[in-house]
């Protein structure tokens, strides 16, 4: 019986081989269907696709990428126990990769998560481990967001002057990063703490900034609690009639958001700064402002965060799974060969992963040679003295097609317009045909050379425009996601961006 079984343990690894490739190739695709149908605001099918992604997902990195994303789901659908167990999944792989950038990344959802359930105690713990791994990874741009969400977690806990300082010097670094949106939102964040301080004539200086920044950047968000905070310091001021202004202009923000929460704090404002000029439109207010507070935490909502505000019980986990391993006990020689199988399939993905990098290097280096002007020695060789001119080579149309391909990519990875339908129809071809004729030419598919000319731009700007910031560079190549950005250039050249621009 035992030597059936090590028979069968080394034909399954043989056949699962090519089955594990292909199961991480359909899950990246299933991956990226779930990103665009969660741009798209889809969030019940881009759960649905996340969770196929997820059971096709072997490799550890496409793994975490897929818990995250369904906790970020989750979150938006009001799921928070969902989005919890999900994002302290993909923080137990982070963890166990060691990287220092992965695991302030899934830290910092969980503290954002928290923060959505309104647990700031919770969300204090994973705020500052997310910040201590953050300045590992030497990521500027990460520990900018997390001091903001620290300045947040500490406005919540009633500790003022704690949020100022975190506010504070995430300000100063978003200003070294010259990200004047990101400057905006840091300025809502120290009026917060400094109207809480009673420090009003800081407030308005900060609001002052604040609020024609996150009009200009679009953040309708941010933009509406600065506005309530703005009528506030208003209504404090006795300028009721600019008081309205701002709180109706943060009510209308709040109700396109379906945002109960901060409605209220519109509601209330605005009774406040109506009741002796229009007493009648300010208790309409006031009743609505009534309704929202008796119905934004009910019993049942109460009794579910508090049920997952207990750590997920890993350990407990593993301790039940030890004791199932306990009791049984294979024999010597199947050991030695599930040893060996672990290491050949170790090996295999190492291989594998080695293969793909070393390819899209090839590809990004013929694509540097392409945009450089690289042109046969035909077309450059001069004429011998005296002899009859030498008839000029026709155009490589090859050649010809991938210049033109990569100019259109290139043109349209800014505006996010770069998936194959789009980059067919820019270049007057169906579909099947700029497969088949980029495959022809390449050996390879669509999104690989796509993905090869945003890699080749990305280092060329790393290096040829040091005032450019990464996240500049980032959705200059096409993504939203600096996070995103950031793990693609890591797979591409073994390193971040950050480090390619210091060794370069």
């Amino acid at each position: 019986m035992q030597q059936i079984y090590v028979i069968r343990c080394i034909l399954s690894f043989f056949l699962l081989l090519p089955l594990h490739a292909l199961a991480d190739n359909q899950g990246e695709k299933l991956l990226d269907e779930a990103d665009s149908l969660y741009a798209l605001q889809q969030y019940d099918a881009a759960g649905e696709a996340a969770q196929k992604a997820l059971s096709r997902c072997k490799d550890g990195e496409l793994e975490a990428d897929c818990l995250n994303l369904l906790a970020i789901i989750h979150v938006r659908k009001g799921e928070f126990d969902k989005a919890v167990t999900y994002a302290k999944q993909c923080y137990a792989l982070d963890e166990k990769s060691g990287d220092p950038d992965a695991m302030s990344s899934s830290l910092n959802t969980l503290a954002g998560i928290y923060m959505s359930m309104r647990q700031p105690q919770e969300a204090e713990k994973y705020v500052l481990k997310a910040i201590d791994f953050a300045q590992k990874a030497n990521n500027p741009q990460r520990l900018a967001v997390l001091h903001g969400m620290a300045s947040e977690v500490y406005h919540h806990l009633k500790q003022e002057e704690r949020s100022l300082d975190y506010a504070t010097k995430a300000y100063e670094m978003e200003r070294e990063l010259g990200r004047e949106d990101k400057m905006a939102i840091r300025q809502a964040e120290r009026a917060s703490a400094l109207v809480s301080l009673k420090r009003d004539a800081e407030a308005r200086k900060a609001l002052d900034e604040a609020i024609p920044g996150l009009r200009k950047s679009a953040n309708i968000h941010s933009l509406g609690i600065a506005c309530n905070q703005m009528g506030l310091l208003m209504h404090q001021e006795k300028n009721d009639s600019a008081a309205v202004r701002y709180f109706n202009e943060a009510l209308q923000i709040f109700l396109s958001q379906h945002d109960l929460f901060n409605e209220s704090h519109s509601r209330k404002g605005l009774y406040e700064a109506l009741r002796h000029t229009d007493p009648d439109l300010a208790m309409e207010h006031n009743d609505r402002y009534n309704a929202l507070r008796d119905s934004i935490y009910d019993k049942d909502t109460g009794e579910l965060l508090s049920k997952y505000a207990v750590e997920y019980g890993y350990n407990e986990l593993q301790a039940e799974n030890e004791g199932m391993r306990s009791d049984r006990r294979l024999s010597y020689i199947i050991g030695v060969v599930v040893v060996l199988l672990m290491l050949a399939v170790l090996a295999y993905g190492f291989w594998r992963y080695r293969r793909a990098r070393r390819r899209i290097q090839e590809l990004i280096a013929e694509i540097s040679k392409l945009r450089e002007g690289a042109v046969s020695p035909v077309e450059v060789a001069a004429e011998p003295e005296g002899e009859e001119p030498v008839k000029e080579e026709q155009p490589d149309p090859d050649r010809q097609f991938l210049l033109h391909l990569i100019d259109v990519v290139n043109a349209n990875l800014p505006s996010g317009r770069y998936g194959v339908e789009d980059i067919a129809s820019e270049m007057n071809m169906g579909v099947q045909t700029f497969r088949r004729r980029l495959l022809s030419v390449t050996g390879e598919s669509p999104k690989a050379f796509i993905s090869a000319i945003q890699m080749e731009l990305a280092a060329k700007l790393l290096t040829d425009s040091p005032d450019m910031s990464v996240t500049q560079i980032a959705n200059r190549c096409g993504y939203d996601e600096v996070t995103s950005f950031g793990r693609t250039f890591r797979k591409t050249y073994g390193i971040s961006p950050s480090q390619y621009r210091e060794n370069h």
